[in-house]
């Protein structure tokens, strides 16, 4: 039996005076996969992320929940359904850590108790529970991160909430901590949860993504399983680069 799309991209476009910064995406993403956006800079992987999350309006196209037409569907509902990490998300605000983190839960009418178990839960999780009493704006970058991917975990638990957009959340981490978040996102794929990622490092897309959406100049080169759509020869002339496999490994010569 065909497994319905969570969310799925018809024709979507995003015009800006004369250019297409993203041009006819039809792209389907399916319930408990991991599928990682990746592309060089300027391809439209940010833009395509924003689009899903309904934090930017497409030109043309459209976006459907579950078969269900964005358009019908109030902002918060659909904000209900998706959880969405930016690339920059510092705060600025004089905020705590555990109280970046509770933000996660606000918009589900959780009940105070199931909240803050479910805070200390990810807390702990995330190993930021030592900086629950921090102000956020005194973290390092990668501290930071973790918080914001902390707040968002909580979110993405919550009842109905289904896709979980994360836009370059490695880039600040250590290794340690990258693998961490590698197995928050497998907990839930495994629980049928949707994470859609950006990613640059393409050896890492090979080893983890259920599937890699390659994208160039806004539209999507290739669709499909990462070691079809990540050869040497897709990866060289999208990315302009004299690339070689060895083994299951791009290296750049």
């Amino acid at each position: 039996m065909a497994v319905n799309p969570v969310i799925e991209t018809r024709g979507l476009t995003l015009q800006v005076r004369d250019a297409a910064v993203v041009g006819d995406i039809s792209v389907r993403f399916q319930a408990g996969e991991l599928v990682m956006l990746v592309g060089p800079n300027g391809a439209g992987k940010s833009t395509l992320l924003r689009m899903l999350a309904g934090q930017q309006q497409p030109s043309r196209g459209g976006l459907l929940f579950a078969g269900r037409s964005s358009r019908s569907m109030r902002r918060d509902e659909w904000a209900r359904h998706i959880t969405y990490v930016p690339q920059l998300s510092a705060l600025s605000f004089p905020l705590s850590v555990e109280e970046v983190v509770s933000l996660g839960g606000m918009a589900h009418g959780r009940s105070v108790v199931a909240l803050r178990q479910q805070v200390q839960e990810a807390l702990r999780l995330w190993e930021i529970d030592y900086l629950a009493r921090r102000d956020v704006r005194l973290l390092s970058g990668g501290e930071q991160q973790r918080c914001q991917l902390a707040r968002s975990w909580v979110q993405v638990q919550q009842e109905g909430s289904a896709l979980w957009l994360l836009d370059e959340p490695l880039s600040a981490l250590d290794l340690r901590h990258q693998q961490q978040c590698m197995a928050r996102v497998r907990e839930l794929t495994a629980a049928g949860k949707t994470v859609v990622m950006v990613v640059h490092d393409l050896n890492l897309a090979r080893r983890h993504a259920d599937r890699v959406v390659l994208m160039g100049c806004g539209r999507v080169v290739a669709d499909g399983a990462a070691t079809e759509v990540l050869t040497a020869r897709q990866v060289a002339d999208t990315f302009r680069l004299d690339i070689e496999l060895d083994g299951d490994y791009l290296r750049w010569r």
